[in-house]
C-alpha cells in the first residue's frame, strides 16, 4: 500500500509498503523546493524503469551495462499538461552493435511505459474519520 500524508508547506511524505519513505515538495514560490515534485517523481519512474529493463537485457546476455543511460525530455502544452515524453537510450560506442535492437526493444518493455500506453482507470473516493 502507498500512503501519502501532507506536511507543512507544500511538502508530502509518501510511505511505500511500510519499507520506504519518499519526500516531495513543490518548486518555489508554492513550496520550498526541498525535494522533487510529485510530477518529477512520476517522470523519473519512467526513465528509471526503462534503464532497469535495459540493464536486465544486458544481464541476460552477459553484456556490460556500464555507461548506459536514459534521458527523458517531457513536452507540455500551454496549460502545462504533458503532451509528449521523448526518451533516448544512450549506450557507449563499445556496446556490441548486434545487440542494439534487442536492447532497445527490451528497454521499451518497461512496465511503467507500457502502463502509460494503456492507462488504467484511476478513482478517488473520500474517507472521513
Amino acid at each position: 500500500m502507498i500512503t501519502s500524508r501532507v506536511l507543512p508547506g507544500a511538502r508530502v511524505e509518501t510511505l511505500i509498503d511500510g519499507k520506504f519513505s519518499l519526500a516531495t515538495d513543490q518548486p518555489a514560490p508554492i513550496g520550498a523546493d526541498t525535494a522533487p515534485s510529485p510530477f518529477d517523481v512520476f517522470l523519473a519512474g519512467i526513465a528509471a524503469c526503462t534503464a532497469y529493463y535495459a540493464q536486465r537485457y544486458c544481464r541476460k546476455w552477459n553484456l556490460p551495462d556500464a555507461g548506459i543511460e536514459v534521458d527523458l525530455e517531457p513536452s507540455f502544452d500551454a496549460k502545462h499538461m504533458l503532451t509528449d515524453v521523448r526518451m533516448k537510450l544512450r549506450v557507449p560506442a563499445t556496446f556490441p552493435a548486434e545487440h542494439l535492437g534487442g536492447l532497445l526493444k527490451n528497454a521499451g518493455n518497461c512496465l511503467v511505459k507500457k502502463t502509460l500506453d494503456t492507462p488504467p482507470a484511476v478513482s478517488l473516493d473520500l474517507a472521513v474519520g
